[in-house]
């Protein structure tokens, strides 16, 4: 419990900072009285007395700062100082601090519209469960397989867990609104179920429920139950009408639900399929095979296999199973922008970085003009790392700005994305700025500061700081020389 008690004594002491400070500075005080005393009482002078006491305690102001570090948070209380400072600098040159905002919240900016592009294409997994392990099996990666070869597949092979089709389908709803064409598939009942992803309401589609006479039920997506039936829970166990039959909804999908996610990516309503006099038939190729690996086999493993299945279907009848390919769902879905925008990203990144190299040249330049303001600090005590952590949490209150701004404009450009972006970028509708985005922008932030600010920070501590004195000396207060006035 020592460091819960170090703790609770630091924070008191943080919340009483005031009093602390001056019982320190009373302690003091009384230490160069008494070693006044004792320099008087050798036959020195009051004056005399004084400053060699002060001169054997030391530097006052350092000794308070080393007492700060030993009993508090002193590296709070100088963030604190270095951020107010900070502040007044940039509010004293709001020409260069406006310059520098706009390249950096251009930069900034840029880069988390685009990384939030990525990060909802590329980087977000699909939502279901263990995606990774979810396959497609399609002649020449895209093209559907028939019926009697997609049962083949289910029974012969041994690296999937479970495997299920889907076919594309369309209805038309009608009822007390207009009727209204929708996009929907006819799935194998276990579908559904290997995505493992649950319903929001009611249930998806048991065994049996795809037979032929049993497959008038219907799962709805979120979207629809929303907008034609105004959220209504009571819903489940009635018909609605598709292309003048009846269906019983059974189920609601929850909001983020999609599927399929690269095909027919519209669809809104989900029903039983039934092969029938289908089951049989190697020539009518309507069905997306989508499979589940397996824990512990490799997709090396699973298209091994499947080369050998359809090799020997092929041989059995030919023309039938040629091309066909194990592929992992996700890359169907992200299909061919991967590059595209991994390009993309890179070059906002080259974007922002010679907006750091414009806004570290304008403050090197500056650097130049605070030659004098660091020497009075180096004089009164100030280190050279601190002198840069001062210069660096200026260049940090800089950066944090121009992010804030560059902040404003990425949730406006990725909006203007999703309305202009092509019809066949994936995904488009998931482009956010959420807790990954944020945390992208952050990090840029930090280390934009840390680009364009560690070589400016470390060349002002450089220059002759004598002369820099000498000259401000000469100058007198307001930088002028005396016979210029």
């Amino acid at each position: 419990m020592e460091w819960l008690r170090e703790l609770c004594r630091r924070l008191g002491i943080l919340i009483r900072r005031e009093r602390f400070d001056r019982d320190l500075q009373d302690e003091m005080r009384l230490h160069i009285e008494l070693r006044q005393q004792e320099h008087m009482g050798r036959g020195l002078a009051a004056e005399d007395a004084h400053a060699a006491a002060q001169r054997r305690f030391g530097n006052s102001t350092l000794l308070r700062e080393v007492s700060g570090d030993v009993w508090g948070w002193r590296w709070l209380e100088n963030l604190g100082q270095d951020l107010r400072y900070g502040a007044r600098a940039l509010l004293r040159t709001p020409g260069f601090t406006a310059v520098a905002v706009i390249a950096l919240a251009l930069g900034i900016g840029a880069n988390t519209a685009i990384f939030s592009v990525v990060n909802a294409v590329l980087l977000r997994p699909l939502a279901y469960k263990a995606p990774d392990r979810l396959v497609t099996i399609l002649r020449y990666g895209d093209d559907p397989v028939a019926p009697a070869n997609y049962i083949d597949y289910r029974d012969q092979s041994h690296s999937f867990e479970a495997m299920a089709a889907a076919e594309y389908w369309s209805a038309n709803l009608s009822g007390s609104d207009p009727a209204e064409h929708l996009i929907g598939l006819r799935l194998t009942q276990n579908l559904l179920p290997m995505l493992g992803v649950e319903p929001l309401l009611g249930r998806v589609f048991t065994a049996g429920e795809d037979q032929k006479g049993a497959e008038h039920e219907i799962v709805l997506s979120y979207r629809l139950w929303q907008r034609r039936f105004h959220g209504d829970p009571n819903l489940l166990g009635k018909p609605i009408i598709l292309s003048g039959e009846g269906f019983t909804v059974i189920g609601v999908m929850p909001p983020e639900f999609k599927f399929a996610p690269f095909w027919a990516t519209n669809a809104e309503l989900w029903a039983p399929l039934a092969f029938g006099d289908q089951i049989h038939n190697r020539d009518a190729n309507s069905l997306r095979v989508f499979a589940r690996m397996k824990p512990g086999v490799t997709l090396a493993q699973a298209r091994t296999e499947m080369a050998t299945i359809t090799a020997r279907l092929e041989r059995q009848d030919p023309g039938t199973n040629s091309d066909v390919v194990v592929t992992p769902l996700k890359e169907n879905v992200v299909g061919k922008v991967e590059t595209p925008l991994v390009v993309l990203l890179c070059a906002v990144g080259f974007v922002l970085l010679i907006a750091c190299a414009n806004v570290a040249h304008m403050l090197l330049a500056r650097t130049s003009d605070r030659q004098k303001e660091i020497a009075v600090r180096t004089a009164l005590g100030a280190g050279r790392s601190r002198v840069i952590r001062q210069f660096l949490t200026e260049n940090l209150l800089l950066a944090a700005i121009g992010a804030t701004a560059g902040l404003l404009l990425a949730m406006w450009g990725t909006k203007a994305l999703v309305v202009l972006s092509p019809a066949k970028l994936p995904r488009v509708d998931m482009v956010a700025i959420d807790a990954p985005v944020m945390l992208f922008l952050l990090g840029v932030t930090v280390l934009t500061a840390l680009v364009f600010g560690l070589a400016p920070a470390a060349h002002a501590t450089i220059g002759n700081l004598t002369s820099a004195l000498k000259e401000g000396g000469r100058g007198g207060t307001d930088g002028t020389h005396p016979s210029s006035r």
